[in-house]
């Protein structure tokens, strides 16, 4: 989607740290990105267990309290949100810009072989709401609705510990896929709806426990699936012009030169 402005929101650290360890890029981030936006997200205990492969598994914080605030930062009307590892290899989403949506995002989702996610990616609980995903969200600020949305999400995510006993969901950690369930539950009269719409197609993501292979160009990248029943087992799959959120981060940073040198063949 070339024709599309491009903003990124990140910290100030963050943006020093990428700047003083990645240098020489400073043509590749003229070309990525139109603006970018320096905002903290404030402190906040949200440690994360994450994988790397079945076999290795780590703690990290993950920061992502104040991400509801997206629709004052944004410097747009109209903005894709897209979070740093959804990898987008085609313009399916572009059609949004044209849409009456107030807010969509993903309502489904499937992994690399068009399984769907075990059913605490589904769900709230065993009895619960469905999860809706926060990976992308589009949203208008002309649109009423749009407003009342994220002014919900940012409702719940400081009251997080009374809707974590009203809907009943579990662990510790703060989600916004919850936060952004949970707002467009409430939207829909406490049951389903379309106010909060969905894309016309699933969300494909990789699971933390998958792996990239092999990068054969910016929009044609070999995985490596585990078998979430039998975690000693994987098998090899091809994902071509399709945009994927790509979970497990350490992959891609294994295969950031690589993906570079993609990018760049594609650009010349």
């Amino acid at each position: 989607m070339p024709d599309l402005p491009v903003c990124l929101i990140t910290s100030h650290g963050d943006w020093e740290w990428f700047k003083k360890n990645f240098k020489g890029t400073d043509k590749q981030l003229a070309g990525a990105f139109d603006e970018v936006i320096l905002s903290e997200p404030g402190h906040q205990k949200n440690q994360r267990s994450h994988y790397d492969s079945p076999w290795y598994q780590f703690v990290s914080e993950f920061r992502n309290g104040n991400k509801h605030r997206v629709f004052d930062l944004s410097p747009y009307d109209q903005t894709l949100l897209l979070d740093i590892d959804y990898i987008v290899q085609n313009d399916q989403l572009e059609y949004v810009f044209d849409s009456d949506s107030s807010v969509t995002l993903f309502h489904r989702a499937e992994n690399l072989i068009r399984e769907q996610p075990a059913p605490a990616q589904q769900y709230l609980n065993d009895y619960g709401i469905p999860m809706l995903w926060s990976t992308v969200i589009y949203f208008n600020k002309e649109h009423e609705l749009s407003k009342l949305f994220f002014d919900l999400w940012a409702h719940i995510a400081s009251n997080y510990e009374f809707y974590r006993f009203l809907y009943n969901f579990p662990g510790k950690m703060f989600r916004t896929d919850f936060c952004v369930s949970i707002a467009a539950h409430i939207i829909n009269g406490m049951r389903e709806g379309e106010l909060i719409e969905d894309f016309p197609h699933p969300m494909i993501y990789m699971s933390q426990k998958d792996d990239i292979a092999k990068i054969n160009s910016a929009d044609d990248w070999i995985y490596m699936v585990n078998d979430r029943e039998q975690a000693w087992e994987n098998s090899l799959t091809r994902i071509s012009g399709e945009n994927v959120h790509v979970m497990n981060k350490r992959a891609i940073e294994r295969h950031y030169d690589e993906l570079m040198k993609a990018l760049d063949g594609d650009q010349t």
